[in-house]
């Protein structure tokens, strides 16, 4: 999907991506420093497993919504569209439900409670660096559509 140079992205830097894998790092750094993993009962890293099969079906029918409606997943490129079916009926940011899900699913595999302690700053940071953007891009975009979409549905769910 090319670029426009009228229509700006919301960011230029794919926040997302690059927070997960800090949370992931720095969970495991803190479970180094404490002296290790947790220990923890089998059915943690199953719930773990659960997690991440649901965060990633969640992904899925999200990138399965945008595909359909012809615009971009990525969340450093000008949205075409606004998505208002699908997962986007109960969240306006399904995709970073699934993505805060999917940390939180692999810190409990890995029996961090490192990841666990960091998920909040996680959801704090996908906040300020990539949903505040992106919803300032989309009123710019869609104006009234949008304002009565986000007042309609959760930012998270």
């Amino acid at each position: 999907m090319q670029q426009n140079a009228d229509d700006p992205p919301p960011s230029r830097i794919p926040w997302p991506p690059i927070l997960i894998v800090a949370t992931l790092i720095a969970g495991r750094g803190l479970d180094l420093a404490a002296g290790g993993a947790l220990e923890l009962p089998a059915a943690v890293s199953s719930l773990g497993v659960a997690l991440i099969v649901l965060a990633l079906a969640g992904d899925a029918w999200c990138a399965r919504t945008l595909w359909r409606r012809g615009t971009t997943i990525l969340p450093h490129r000008a949205v075409s569209s606004l998505a208002t079916d699908g997962p986007y009926r109960f969240s306006r940011n399904p995709i970073y439900v699934s993505h805060v899900a999917l940390t939180f699913g692999v810190g409990l595999l890995l029996r961090s409670g490192g990841v666990a302690l960091l998920i909040p700053l996680l959801v704090f940071a996908l906040v300020k660096l990539a949903i505040e953007p992106e919803e300032r891009h989309l009123l710019r975009k869609f104006g009234d559509e949008f304002s009565a979409y986000a007042r309609r549905v959760r930012r998270w769910i």
